[in-house]
Formats: structure tokens, sequence, C-alpha cells
């Protein structure tokens, strides 16, 4: 009898389980919270830029798939993962690990039923390997805890490689014309310029700044100052075809120093800023 033919079905009907899903020969990860159990089979890993100081590592432990690269090349990859999960039924664990090797929080999201949990310095996190490009360890808490009448428990043994972002092109120390654009942008919030700055927010300022409401364009005005510096150096700038993403540093109408990045969008031959992750250094 001839048992290749056998032995190659066999083999493919083994299940595929995604790199990295679990540390090798550690049980498949999992996280409870009340009556949800969910055992995750997928792992992926990408540097967050943090608004100052060094980058952390965000790794995901996702029931289902995820599209990694676009996830890498995403002005925030926690927002484009929420995104690719949608309310499908399952969802993930979002651990941050700073550049120290130490968690620095983890997110428990689930959805059909819909649940989420955050916590810190709960439970064993021990880090096996971090270099630039992988992460291995394990968090676990076997003993349950509770937290106001829900109970919850994790083990989550993790392997995974650092999905890189696509490589951009570092821009001149003002930022280029992407850095000009926003140095102007503030300006014309500055000088409370509605004009100048309806003509730069384009579809955006038709319910932020509307013409025919003067109230509400102030208010508007208002909103779009808070936390933003009145002024910025440039502390670094990469472009990446129409999207170019600013590291910036300011103070603000009231004195707080601010920090941090802006995606700015190129549509026709304008740059736009597009969304802002800023905050205060203090």
């Amino acid at each position: 009898m001839n048992v290749r033919p056998l032995l190659y079905c066999l083999l493919l009907a083994l299940p595929i389980a995604s790199p990295g899903a679990a540390a090798a020969g550690a049980a498949a990860p999992y996280f409870r919270y009340d009556k949800i159990r969910m055992e995750t089979r997928h792992a992926y890993a990408f540097v967050h830029e943090e608004r100052s100081g060094p980058a952390s590592t965000y790794l995901f432990l996702t029931t289902d798939p995820l599209d990694a690269k676009k996830i890498a090349d995403a002005f925030d990859p926690g927002s484009e993962v929420n995104q690719q999960v949608g309310d499908k039924p399952g969802g993930f664990v979002r651990i941050c690990i700073n550049a120290e090797g130490k968690e620095c929080g983890l997110y428990f999201s689930h959805e059909q039923p819909s649940e989420s949990f955050n916590m810190s310095g709960s439970g064993e996190f021990k880090l096996a390997k971090q270099t630039a490009g992988s992460v291995e360890g394990r968090w676990q808490m076997t003993k349950p805890d509770d937290f106001f009448g829900k109970t919850y428990d994790f083990d989550l043994p993790f392997s995974a490689s650092i999905t890189a972002a696509t490589p951009g092109t570092p821009l001149p120390a003002d930022g280029g014309a992407p850095g000009k654009a926003y140095a102007a942008y503030l300006a014309a919030l500055a000088k409370g310029d509605l004009p100048t700055l309806r003509k730069m927010l384009g579809e955006g300022s038709r319910w932020q700044l509307p013409e025919d409401d003067e109230q509400a364009a102030k208010q508007g005005l208002k909103d779009l100052r808070d936390g933003k510096p009145v002024s910025v150096k440039i502390v670094s700038a990469i472009q990446r075809g129409d999207h170019a993403v600013l590291r910036v540093e300011g103070v603000d109408r009231d004195e707080i120093k601010r920090a941090g990045r802006v995606l700015m969008v190129k549509e026709g031959d304008t740059w736009r800023a597009e969304t802002q992750d800023l905050g205060s250094v203090d």
C-alpha cells in the first residue's frame, strides 16, 4: 500500500496557526471577563509612537486575522484594528509594552456580546524577548480577580514579529510643504481667520465653522483651538505618498507645553491637517 497520498492528505488537514499566535509550548491564549471567555488565534505587533519619548510596542492577540501591513501604516494602529475588527463576533486583547520592556496596560475588547475592559499592574508579566523585529513573553493571572462584581482572569502567552511600516521619505527641518501648511493653519487659528480656516478645512468647515451661524462658528473656533499650540517646532517629519506625519512641540494659549504627532493629507496641491495626537508634556 502506498501511504504517501494518505500522509499528504493528513498534512493538508492539519490546522495552520497564525505565526506567533502563542509562545512555543504554551497553552492557547485566553482572556475571561465575567461570562465571556475569549481564546485568541493570531498575534500581531506594531511600533506605537508616543506623544513624546521612546516608542512603545502594541501587541494584538485576536480571534480573527487582520491586515497587518495596513495597521502598521496607519497613523493610529489601535483605531485601524478597531475598524478591521468591527462588530463581528470575537475581538482582541491589546498589550502595551514600553521601551524598558515593562507592560504599560492591557485592553480587552469583545463583540457579540459587547464588552471591554482596561487594566494594568495585575498578574505576572514576563518579557522573554524584545528586539526591533519581535517580542515574546507571557502575561498571566490565573487566580480570578473582581472588578465591580465581574471577575476576570487570563493567560496570554505571545510570540510575534513586529510588522514595520512602509518606509517613508524624511522631510526637511521645517517639515517641508506639510510643515509649512500646518504652521499656516495654526497661525489662522491664532488670528481667528475664519475665511482662511474654511478654505483649509474644506468640507469639514461646513459643520465646524458654519457661515450662517456666527455663534456656532465661534464655538467651532474655540473647539479647534483647544489643546493645540499657538505655534510649533517641527521635531521630525516623514512623508509616505499623499500622507505626512509631523512630530511637533509648542505652547498653547494657556501656556501649557504640548507635544505629539500630526497627520497631514495632500488633496490636489494642498496639504491639510487630517488628525492630531497632541498632549501635555507635563
